[in-house]
C-alpha cells in the first residue's frame, strides 16, 4: 500500500562524533541541495526511471520537507527528546519519516519514536562499516555514534537477533568476539556481500532473519560504501560496498520499511558533493518507491 506523504526531516547533529570526524551537521543542507537535481526531473507529477524503463506517477504534494529537528547544542538529551517527539508526530500523522543525519547517534531517538508509535516486534537493518554496539566509555559516553545499536536493543521489543548489520568490516575491539557470540546480532560482512548475491542476501534477511518482526527500521551509514566512492563520511574503512551493490539491496527494501535514516554524510570531507549526491539519490528513489 503506497504511503500518502513522504516526509523529509533533517537532523543536523554531530555531537555524537566523539571518535569519528565531526562535520555531519552540515549534511542535511547539502543532501537537500543535491536532491534538487533529481526533483527537477519531475514533470506533471511524473518521473521516468531509466534503469527500470518505468514511468512513475506521484501525487502532488506527496513529498514534503518538515524542516530540521530543533537542536539544543548544549544538551544531547534535549536534542534527542526533540527528535523523538518530532518523528513521533510525523508517524502519528501518517507520514513516512526519511531522516537526514547527522552522525550515527541520531538513529536512537528515531528508533525510540518508532518503538513508541507501534506495537509488535521491530527489526533493524543497518548498513554500516562499523558495529556501533559500544555500551559506554569514558571518552564516548552512552549516546555516541558508536552506541546507537546497543541502546536500541535495550528497548523492549527489539531483540539482538532482529538487528541485521550489512557491510561491516575491518578490525574492532577484542571484546566484540565474545559479545557477538552471546548477543546474537546477525551480520553480513562486506566480504559476504562481495562474494555473494546482494539481492539474495536481502531475500534471506526478509524471509528468514526478520520473518517474525512486525516493523522494520532501516539505517544507512554512508561509510558502508568504499571510501573511494563516497569520500565524505565520518571515517574511512577500505573494502566497502560499491554504490551499485547498495542500490540493488536498497531497492528491495524501500517498500518494506517503516522509517529510514541516512547518517554520516560529512560535507567537510566530501569531493565535488559525490557523497551527498549518493544520499540524495537514495532519498529520491525511496520516495518514488514509497509513493507509487
Amino acid at each position: 500500500m503506497p504511503e500518502t506523504t513522504f516526509g523529509i526531516l533533517g537532523f543536523p547533529w554531530d555531537g555524537g562524533a566523539s571518535l569519528g570526524r565531526p562535520g555531519a551537521r552540515f549534511a542535511p543542507k547539502n543532501i537537500r541541495e543535491a536532491y534538487q537535481w533529481f526533483e527537477n526531473r519531475i514533470e506533471n507529477n511524473q518521473v521516468y526511471d531509466v534503469d527500470k524503463r518505468k514511468l512513475y506517477t506521484l501525487d502532488k504534494g506527496s513529498i514534503k520537507d518538515f524542516g530540521d529537528i530543533d537542536i539544543a547544542a548544549y544538551s544531547t538529551e534535549k536534542t534527542f527528546e526533540n527528535a523523538r517527539q518530532q518523528t513521533l508526530d510525523m508517524l502519528e500523522a501518517g507520514v513516512f519519516p526519511f531522516v537526514l543525519g547527522g552522525d550515527h547517534s541520531i538513529s536512537y531517538p528515531i528508533i525510540e519514536a518508532l518503538h513508541e508509535h507501534t506495537e509488535g516486534r521491530i527489526g533493524i537493518i543497518q548498513f554500516d562499516a562499523h558495529l556501533d554496539l559500544v555500551d559506554n566509555s569514558p571518552v564516548q559516553g552512552k549516546f555516541s555514534q558508536s552506541s546507537q545499536m546497543r541502546r536500541a536493543i535495550e528497548l523492549d521489543r527489539i531483540s539482538p537477533e532482529h538487528v541485521i548489520q550489512i557491510g561491516v568490516r575491518s578490525f574492532n575491539y577484542p571484546w566484540y568476539a565474545e559479545y557477538l557470540k552471546e548477543a546474537g546480532v546477525v551480520q553480513y560482512t562486506a566480504r559476504d556481500v562481495h562474494s555473494g548475491n546482494p539481492k539474495k542476501i536481502v531475500k534471506e534477511i526478509l524471509e528468514e532473519k526478520l520473518k517474525d518482526v512486525d516493523h522494520i527500521y532501516l539505517t544507512f551509514d554512508m561509510d558502508v560504501l568504499e571510501p573511494g566512492l563516497a569520500p565524505g563520511t565520518g571515517a574511512n574503512e577500505p573494502g566497502g560496498l560499491t554504490v551499485v551493490q547498495a542500490f540493488s539491496m536498497l531497492e528491495e527494501l524501500y517498500d518494506k520499511v517503516d522509517v529510514f535514516d541516512i547518517a554520516e554524510v560529512n560535507p567537510l570531507y566530501d569531493v565535488r558533493e559525490i557523497t551527498s549526491s549518493i544520499a540524495a539519490k537514495i532519498m529520491f528513489e525511496c520516495a518514488v518507491n514509497k509513493l507509487s
